[in-house]
Order: C-alpha cells, then structure tokens, then sequence
C-alpha cells in the first residue's frame, strides 16, 4: 500500500463540482417564482391560444378541453391538425360540434425549408387576432386560472415573452429514469438571475409547454419565421426575444399546466434524441466531454464506496469524500424532484438516471451525424442546415 491515495483527488474534484451544482439549485429554488403567485392583471388583452396537434388522439380531448374551461373574459383557441394519420381530425371536428368557441384549421403542405412544428405555430400566427399569443402543446392539460396567471406575471413583469416548467407526469420507467435529468440543467447548471440577462442570452432556457408572447414582440423577433430550421424553437425564440432587446421571465409552472410527453422507451429516445445533441450546438467534443464527465461525477463516489473492501484499498479519507458526494447528490436531487414534483423515491436511482440519459445522449449524437433523426413520423433536417441556424445553445436546457 502507498502512501499516496490514487482517489483522493477525483473524490475532491467530484464533490466540489456536486457541491457547485448543489448552491445554485439552491439559488434557483428560491429565484424561480410560481406561475400562479400572480392571480390579477389590470387589464385583459385578448389571447389567442394556438395548438399544433400531430397524431394526438389521445391527448387532445383533454388539452382542448382544459383550455376552454378557462376563467379569461377574453380569447379564442385555435388548433391546427398537421395533417394528423389518426383520429385527431376528427376528435376536433366532434369538439367544434361541441362547442363553437373552438376553431380548427387543417394545415398547409409542409415546405421543405420548415421543420413541422414550426410551420404549423406559424400558421396558427397567421390566423390569431389575439393581442397576445399563446403556444401550447398539444399533451398539456391546463388549470382554469392559466391565461389569468400568464397574463398577470406577463403584465407584473413588464415581460415580452414568458415560459413556464410544466409539471411533468410520469408512468413507465423510461419516463421516471429520463425525463428528470433532461431538464436538471435549468435547476443545477447556472443561477436563474445570470440566465436572464441580456448579455447572457446563450443560457436562457423555456419550455415550449406554454411560451406567451406580446405580439408586436413575436414579430419583431420574426417568431418562428426566424428559426424554420432549428429544432431548439423554445430555446431559440427567448434568445431571440433578448436580442432584439426585449424581455423574458421563466416562471414554475407546475400548478397550472401538467404534460405527458412521452408513454415508453421507444417514444422517451426518439424524443430526447432530437434535441440532446442539438442542445450542444452540434458540438461533438463538446456533448461527449459534457456526457462523460456527468457520468464520472455520479458516478464514480459509488464505485469508490462499492470497491471499499478491496485489499490495499485508499485511506478513509477518500471514503469520506466519496459519501459526503453521494449524499450531497440525494439532497439536489431531493431538492430538484421536490420542486418540480418528480416522484421522490426516483431520487435514489439517480446513478440509473444519469446513464440513461448519457446513453441517449450518445444515441441522439449518432443519430443526427447519420441524418437518421426523425420526429412524428418526419425526417429532421441535415444537422449542417440546423447548425447554421443555431446560435451555439450552450447549457441551455429543454423542458
């Protein structure tokens, strides 16, 4: 046995770096205010509620439904079916039958310089009159007092774009495993006030769940005109927003709007695996680095605790850092499920988490390299005409 311990080092750096991650989700928790602490615009401009809907027959009754039941004086919804291969149609033509407040509209052939998405919000923009534009997801389901609390924090603010964290249902283990750790950078990545800075538009982060717009400042920004091409739209737009030299708040939007966005593993990588790599601006080095170094940070105090009873094992020094970064890593991710209303027993398979999604990472890298990315049944562009088109969106993170 040496004198030198081999671990000591690596246990040092990894619990400094859990410690850092540790304080700004502290930071955040406590920066990140709730949607719905604001209950009473002074004034109610018209809203115009815009939904794209694609293949969604198992979620648009309730969206829909959720957001009609709204307590606003003043909006309209509007939905367009991209053309939809099952009974989304006719799902909303039922609805309209329903109820004549809802107008459906059925999309334009897809041009080939758009991504699907993008052109359908663009031409639910185009039919809106509302003095505030509303996207939302078609998997959302919304609280009544949503366009209330939305346009109160808009107003409150002095906002011209708003977002939201949505709170998101899980059921299969893939979603468990997965979906927290897509979304732990906007908590333990970088403090929410430098995110909202305008110098700082690089590390914005939103949620295309519920983005709110002004709608002189959609369109002075060129809304999704300006970003037909990228697939991070809900992290483009509020850099895009701040650049023109207008405002963006990110709010907790977890009592007001909940989403299911994905049911299994199949549909949890095709998902994630089209905006994992994009998320790192196209940027080999820079995702494996980012990948491998989260995977030995997690990772590596539980191999050190695991192999303690090896021969001529390191002193205890190294055990101790080691635990005291297992246990720091319990409490911010205690911290993050609990505000964001994950399932807390999750918390302990954390290290699970962490591959995964490093797996899918790796995944969604392979995938856009080999021009093999689709989503709903769609091709996505060649990475080259994405990444032209993306401002380098480091440690910007997706809901």
């Amino acid at each position: 046995m040496t004198n030198l311990d081999p671990l000591l080092l690596p246990n040092l750096l990894v619990m400094l770096f859990i410690f850092i991650m540790l304080v700004i989700a502290v930071i955040n928790t406590l920066a990140l205010r709730n949607l719905n602490d604001y209950k009473n615009p002074r004034s109610f401009p018209r809203i115009s509620v815009l939904v794209p809907a694609r293949n969604e027959e198992d979620k648009i009754y309730p969206c829909v439904k959720s957001l009609l039941a709204q307590d606003y004086p003043d909006f309209q919804v509007i939905v367009l079916d991209d053309n939809s291969s099952d009974l989304t149609g006719a799902i909303l033509k039922d609805f309209v039958r329903q109820d004549k407040r809802l107008r459906v509209i059925k999309g334009l052939p897809l041009p080939l310089d758009w991504l699907g998405k993008h052109w359908a919000c663009h031409q639910l923009y185009r039919a809106a009159d509302g003095d505030l534009l509303m996207f939302t997801d078609a998997d959302t389901v919304h609280t009544p007092d949503t366009l209330r609390c939305a346009a109160a924090a808009l107003e409150s603010e002095n906002a011209d774009m708003l977002s939201i964290v949505p709170r998101h249902k899980l059921g299969s283990w893939a979603e468990k495993l997965a979906m927290p750790i897509f979304a732990l950078g906007v908590f333990a990545n970088v403090p929410l006030p430098r995110r909202l800075r305008p110098r700082d538009i690089k590390v914005l982060s939103s949620s295309g769940k519920l983005m709110l717009f002004r709608r002189r400042s959609y369109e002075k920004s060129g809304g999704f005109e300006a970003i037909k091409q990228n697939v991070l739209d809900d992290l483009q737009l509020p850099q895009e927003i701040t650049a023109a030299g207008m405002r963006y708040r990110l709010f907790d939007g977890t009592h007001n709007v909940s989403c299911r966005m994905y049911h299994n593993w199949k549909e949890v990588h095709e998902g994630l695996s089209k905006n994992t790599f994009a998320a790192f601006g196209y940027n080999s080095p820079l995702s494996v680095f980012t990948w491998l170094w989260i995977t030995f940070v997690f990772w590596e105090p539980v191999i050190a605790l695991g192999i303690r009873r090896m021969p001529d094992y390191p002193p205890l020094l190294s055990l101790g850092l080691a635990a005291i970064s297992i246990l720091a890593s319990i409490l911010l991710f205690t911290l993050y499920y609990q505000r964001f209303k994950f399932p807390l027993y999750m918390v302990f398979f954390y290290p699970a988490s962490i591959l995964l999604m490093t797996i899918i990472a790796f995944s969604s890298m392979y995938l856009t390299l080999s021009g093999q990315t689709t989503w709903k049944d769609r091709k996505l562009p060649d990475r080259k005409l994405l990444k032209n088109e993306t401002a380098n969106p480091t440690n910007t993170t997706k809901f």
